[in-house]
Formats: structure tokens, sequence, C-alpha cells
């Protein structure tokens, strides 16, 4: 089971993962926002920030069309894994990176149906629940012994 939170001022829904990039060797923790409605993943451009990306090194772009309108963003493939109570799930799949822009940098990255759709899901915001049982998994490793 995979467990998120709310945040305490927003009252956003979030999962905490971790992002890795095999082709450029580079890694971090993200707090994703719990988004359904969001097509595929996004990093946004203060994660990216704080991982170091360099946006110079990404080889494809794509435009993508969300709620504020047109998105220009790079793909790459990536990893992104989630630590539930026995396990780590990990995921292998392209994963959309915004490109830079002053107004974005106070936007948080999105965890989309790319992934949310192989869980079931409880979703209980009086409870302050969060719940994630993971269906499918590109890897499931035990933790512990």
């Amino acid at each position: 089971m995979l467990r998120g939170r709310f945040g305490d001022t927003s009252g956003r829904p979030y999962m905490e993962g971790r992002v890795l990039f095999p082709r450029l060797g580079t890694s971090g923790n993200v707090s994703f926002i719990f988004d359904t409605g969001a097509d595929a993943s996004l990093l946004m451009p203060l994660d990216a920030q704080r991982m170091g990306l360099d946006y110079g090194l990404f080889e494809r772009e794509a435009s993508t069309l969300g709620i504020g309108g047109a998105s220009e963003n790079f793909i790459e493939r990536a990893y992104l894994a989630f630590v539930g109570d026995e396990a780590l799930y990990g995921y292998e799949i392209d994963l959309h990176i915004c490109k830079p822009a002053k107004e974005l940098m106070t936007i948080p990255s999105l965890l989309g149906r790319d992934i949310i759709d192989r869980w079931r899901v409880t979703y209980d915001k009086p409870a302050s629940q969060l719940l994630a049982e993971v269906i499918s998994s590109d890897a499931r490793d035990a933790l512990g012994d």
C-alpha cells in the first residue's frame, strides 16, 4: 500500500516519489500532485531545477494541452519509484518535463494517469487518507531483509 498526504496549507493531495533519469545520470525526490485529470506525469521547472537537470540534454519535445492552455515540454525516459508499506514499486515511463518559465516556478509536478491507472485508489479527504493499492508495477522489490 502506498500512502499519500494532503498539504497542510493547500489541502492538495500529494504522493512522494523518486525520479531517476538513467540516460542523464540524475535523480531526485519529488512531491507530486495527485492529478487524475492529467494524461501523463509532468515534472515542473522547480523540481527539474532542484534535480540539476540540464535542459540542453533533452532530445525529444512535445506540446500538450491542459486546463491552463498549451504547454511546451520535453520528454525523457524515466523511472518513478514509490515506497510502499512493504515494497518498492517502480515504473518506467516517458516523463514530460515542462520547459522553464518564471510563471511556472511555483507550480508542483503532476502525477498523472500513466501511473495512477495502475493503482486502486482511496481518496478520503475528511479522514486525511490518500491510499493506493498497487495493481501493476514494472518492478516490485521487498523492503527490509
